[in-house]
């Protein structure tokens, strides 16, 4: 759940939202990507990859978020700068 956590605060600073709501953000699209009964500390660091570039984009898209390309590329370098959270959350 620390990856979300961190990973929602980042992208709520992206694109001026409440870190409660980038998490909710996140999480959604977790839901539309994965098994929506997948735990969240089961989730593994392709499949918050395949989210990101997937879900969470068309999620972007329909938010209308202008500059959602450079959003997903930072999105997709914090996770993998930051991925050893997955592996803390599994402990």
């Amino acid at each position: 759940m620390e990856i979300i956590a961190y990973l929602g605060n980042k992208l709520a600073e992206k694109i001026d939202i409440s870190p409660p709501a980038a998490r909710g953000l996140l999480k959604l699209s977790i839901k539309d990507e994965l098994d929506p009964f997948k735990p969240v500390p089961q989730i593994t660091f392709n499949e918050l990859k395949t989210v990101i570039e997937n879900a969470l984009n068309k999620r972007l898209r329909k938010l209308e978020i202008s500059n959602k390309d450079e959003i997903i590329k930072f999105m997709l370098g914090e996770l993998r700068k930051n991925q050893s959270l997955i592996t803390m959350s599994k402990v």
